[in-house]
């Protein structure tokens, strides 16, 4: 069940990567649109540069997941790679626990807080365009979520391979 469990995470996220490395495609035509309309044509629009800080954030905060999944997150290991692979590997069950689960779960229960103000005030930003907030803030707890749940399947892998088996 466990092993279902870490195939179905994983290929959660590995879905929402290739669905979010797609949103450069119309992030790349808002930022092109909104050149083109204000030096070209002298008529900046009021929605382009909001659009695009939505779209990158949305890009930026989905990604985490699949970061995570691939083992590219930032990381300084330069003590840690002196250690063999199997005091590697006990050190990230550790900190996993120690570190990760804490901050990741920390984040996730301030970003719901967060979203539902948000949702409970029917935010809208402040510019002249004035689109709704609370769908973007929502964001934010999904993608720890994600976050949160590759973790775990991460952790359940290394157990595994702690114990000489793969997944």
């Amino acid at each position: 069940m466990l092993k279902k469990f870490v195939r179905a995470v994983d290929a959660l996220n590995a879905a929402i990567g290739r669905f979010t490395a797609l949103l450069l495609i119309p992030l790349v035509a808002v930022v092109f649109y909104e050149v083109l309309m204000r030096k070209i044509f002298n008529a900046p629009t009021t929605w382009a540069f909001e659009m695009t800080i939505y779209i990158y954030g949305f890009h930026f905060m989905m990604a985490m997941g699949v970061t995570y999944l691939h083992d590219r997150h930032v990381r300084i290991d330069v003590i840690t790679l002196q250690l063999p692979s199997k005091a590697q590997l006990v050190l990230r069950l550790i900190t996993f626990w120690v570190i990760f689960l804490p901050f990741v779960g920390a984040m996730l229960w301030a970003g719901t807080e967060y979203a539902a103000n948000s949702w409970m005030q029917w935010e809208h930003s402040w510019s002249a365009w004035k689109p709704p907030l609370y769908p973007f803030k929502t964001i934010i707890p999904v993608s720890l979520l994600l976050l949160l749940l590759q973790g775990l399947a991460n952790f359940i892998r290394e157990w595994y391979q702690l114990k000489g088996e793969d997944i």
